[in-house]
């Protein structure tokens, strides 16, 4: 289990200049989604791009301070969701760890990871904060007709949330790595905090 290497706290100056950028690029897309009331969260975007870019905990620190921040200005509901943000962090960083992000089925790959950290963290919380409701008028109509159809509320909550997930997180994951991808290969590598090996010079796990 090589990959649980991910996990080793590692941040350089980069890194740690790398993470208001995400903010801003995670709190720009939820108040763009908010704005806009699209049926969408748009506020994970910074948070995977620092997870692929520069490891987990780049993107988890980033994610949880958006929801913070976000709390305290456009959405006063965030801060409870700031451990979700923390894993999404995480999960994008184990997906760069292991190179997803290099080919298209590793996209794939992020997008699901994305979906059911996402997906299944937030389940639990809107059920014990909101009665199952995600807040996205297209996810609590299909909330209220599953629970009026005599569902489970915990089946209604997750497909709720699963049914507002599912594309925010296939845009959101899409947009990080096509920004990731139009960056130069040497300013990628610039964060890298595992040892290049290969021959296109991406990382590759450090070896303990």
């Amino acid at each position: 289990m090589a990959w649980l290497s991910a996990f080793k706290f590692r941040l350089n100056t980069l890194g740690i200049v790398l993470i208001p950028v995400c903010i801003a690029i995670d709190w720009a897309g939820h108040a763009i989604a908010s704005g806009l009331r699209l049926p969408l969260f748009l506020d994970s975007i910074g948070t995977i791009l620092g997870g692929i870019l520069a490891g987990p905990w780049v993107g988890g620190l980033a994610g949880f301070i958006t929801n913070l921040i976000s709390s305290g200005t456009i959405d006063p509901i965030a801060a409870p969701y700031s451990i979700i943000s923390l894993a999404l962090g995480f999960a994008a960083g184990i997906a760069g760890y292991l190179g997803w992000q290099r080919q298209p089925r590793g996209w794939i790959g992020i997008w699901i990871l994305c979906f059911l950290v996402a997906s299944i963290g937030s389940t639990p919380l809107n059920i014990g904060l909101y009665q199952g409701q995600s807040g996205i008028p297209f996810g609590d109509a299909i909330y209220t007709a599953l629970v009026n159809a005599h569902f489970p509320t915990w089946i209604a909550a997750y497909v709720d949330e699963a049914a507002v997930d599912l594309p925010d997180k296939l845009i959101t994951a899409l947009v990080a790595v096509l920004i990731y991808q139009g960056l130069p290969r040497r300013y990628r590598a610039l964060f890298r905090l595992y040892q290049p090996d290969d021959a296109e010079g991406e990382r590759s796990p450090a070896r303990a």
